[in-house]
């Protein structure tokens, strides 16, 4: 089961998100499309998974390439992302690793 399946996940981040899902991989955009744009600012390399966080204006406050592997990782993106410690400087990864101590 995928880690933001597991129930405790699901409920912080529907408490604290609106979610989308969208799969580019499968895309064949050429520069006309107009989500070629959308799609290069994104996940300009096509990395899946790719979660990406953005504020109320559209701008882009977190991102995490490759997925998450534990569901202590979820709640501490959650936690990141929801009490806007990004704000602070510093990436997710700082960010988990001075959690973990």
């Amino acid at each position: 089961m995928s880690v933001l399946k597991k129930p405790e996940v699901s409920a912080k981040f529907t408490q604290h998100f609106l979610g989308a899902h969208a799969d580019f991989g499968e895309l064949d955009l050429d520069d006309r499309d107009p989500r070629h744009e959308m799609v290069k600012r994104h996940n300009p390399r096509k990395l899946r998974p790719v979660l990406v966080f953005l504020d109320g204006s559209g701008k882009e406050v977190a991102r995490l390439t490759g997925g998450l592997k534990t569901v202590e990782d979820a709640l501490l993106l959650d936690r990141y992302v929801a009490e806007k410690a990004y704000l602070k400087g510093g990436d997710f990864a700082s960010f988990r690793k001075a959690q973990k101590g």
